[in-house]
């Protein structure tokens, strides 16, 4: 009994240390693990900033929904309607003279084969009716009363619409004429096969629904939009804006399509045909080929563009220009420094879809004029890379989401080489900036763009880069005339795809 007693006693002993020895260890771990002071104040400290960042960013936006409704005076919406309009209207207008221009061609062309068809010798067995060619003969032609020279752009909108869809019913009995003498067939039964295609332009009014996504815009009785759109305020004056950008971008779309029914190849493609060519089944959707011919008509963009452009004219020392430049927007003809000066300031805004198209047809609001304040509602809509660096062959950065909404933002480069702010595929940009001269001054300005490019230099154009080409500084040497005073500069930058975009922008006296 002793014996047992004692054994008891020590294990009791040695449970009571390993418990002791836990109770140390826990206590000890909990005041190791315990925050200090200074370790809790950086935790505060972010908290504060996330805290402050959020009703910052509040408040911004509070800012914006303020700016976005300020009302505009009657007078001065009309002003601003009016100016938004002008770019527009003249590509519309090149656009109506064009089309109309196909639209005889291809009436030339469906009259010749339909002449062909009625005077065709026929089987014994053929269908009496096989050489009736009277519905394709009663296709409804354009009416070609000028539109005048007050025309809303609601107006020429419409007739752009009603030569596409003669153009293209045309272009179907094209097809069926064509089917009918190669493979002996009757007319009527071809012609009745063949579908139009189902690419056209959309209605004008289908335009503004899209514009507040299916809501309701209001009309006033005094206003001198298309449609009679009220703009009362900044909001409506940017929705207004966008409506012209869809109205002009839809004209291209639907030019570039009517150009392949031509044959034609898309500017960049050489001989190759459009990709969105369409027309009626049973062959309809492919160009003509050239096999009547056009003449001496061209019904190719005004931008067309060979596959590859390369400059001829002078060449610069990039390696020495890069190691020596310095960034400059105000210039003095007693300046010490005179070697190459490159701007690096700008205000960017895009990215636009453009399509896959590089020959400038599809206009945007900044050729109609610069408005900082200005919201636009038509930009690209899907991901994007929201660079980071300006490298000129690198795309560095997070990937963001776009949602199609386009502000200008004030971006200044670290080098000569001047990136966007979102890089995407299929893209348009737009940089903007001013350089003064204390003098009437001849500088020698040289330009790179990647891709293509157009530079505007107080309103003119100076420079367009008809092709795709490798980003160099000296794409374009050219010499210009700057005024005494601030000097306006805007340039377009093309993204085919596949890589970066950006430009540069580089002056220089004249010796």
């Amino acid at each position: 009994m002793m014996k047992t007693t004692t054994d008891s006693s020590k294990w009791t002993v040695v449970l009571s240390w390993i418990l002791a020895v836990a109770c140390v260890g826990g206590v000890m771990a909990y005041f190791y693990f315990l925050p200090t002071k200074e370790q809790e104040a950086p935790d505060l400290s972010a908290l504060h900033k996330q805290q402050t960042a959020k009703q910052t960013a509040r408040k911004n936006e509070k800012m914006k929904q303020a700016q976005s409704q300020r009302a505009l005076p009657a007078e001065y919406s009309r002003q601003l309607v009016k100016q938004s309009e002008i770019l527009v209207k003249k590509e519309l207008e090149d656009k109506l003279r064009k089309f109309r221009e196909m639209a005889e061609k291809m009436r030339e062309r469906k009259d010749n084969l339909l002449d062909k068809v009625e005077k065709r010798r026929l089987p014994g067995s053929a269908p009496a009716d096989a050489n009736n060619t009277s519905l394709a003969r009663n296709i409804p032609q354009t009416d070609n009363t000028p539109l005048g020279t007050e025309v809303p752009v609601e107006a020429i909108y419409e007739r752009l619409r009603e030569y596409e869809n003669e153009i293209q019913k045309n272009h179907l009995a094209v097809n069926a004429a064509r089917q009918a003498l190669t493979k002996g067939l009757s007319f009527p039964e071809v012609y009745r096969s063949l579908t139009q295609g189902a690419s056209r332009m959309p209605s004008f009014n289908q335009l503004i629904s899209n514009q507040v996504n299916g809501g309701e815009w209001e009309q006033s009785a005094g206003s001198n939009a298309s449609a009679r759109l009220g703009i009362h305020n900044t909001a409506d004056l940017n929705n207004y804006r966008g409506l012209l950008g869809q109205a002009s971008r839809q004209a291209g779309l639907a030019g570039a399509r009517l150009e392949g029914l031509f044959g034609l190849p898309r500017p960049g493609q050489g001989g190759g045909r459009p990709g969105n060519n369409q027309g009626g089944g049973g062959g309809a959707g492919n160009g003509d080929g050239g096999e009547v011919g056009m003449g001496a008509t061209n019904f190719a963009s005004s931008g067309k563009k060979a596959p590859f452009s390369q400059y001829t004219g002078a060449k610069l020392n990039e390696a020495m220009v890069r190691a020596q430049a310095m960034p400059g927007r105000r210039f003095s003809k007693n300046a010490e420094r005179k070697g190459w000066l490159y701007i690096n300031t700008w205000y960017m805004i895009g990215p636009w879809e453009n399509y896959g198209r590089d020959d400038f047809s599809i206009i945007h609001p900044p050729e109609v004029s610069i408005d900082f304040d200005a919201v636009y509602t038509d930009g690209q809509r899907g991901t994007g890379i929201m660079e980071t660096e300006s490298h000129p062959l690198k795309v560095i950065g997070p990937e963001v989401r776009l949602d199609g909404t386009l502000r200008w933002k004030f971006m200044q480069s670290e080098s000569m080489h001047n990136t966007v702010p979102v890089t995407t595929n299929h893209s348009t940009y737009y940089g903007y900036t001013e350089l003064f001269f204390d003098e009437e001054t001849t500088m020698l300005v040289a330009i790179g763009t990647d891709d293509s490019g157009k530079v505007w230099i107080n309103g003119k154009e100076v420079w367009q880069d008809n092709g795709t080409s490798w980003y160099h500084i000296d794409e374009h040497i050219a010499p210009f005339k700057f005024k005494q005073g601030w000097n306006s500069v805007l340039v377009r930058l093309e993204n085919g795809g596949g890589g970066p975009a950006g430009f540069s922008f580089l002056v220089i006296p004249r010796s």
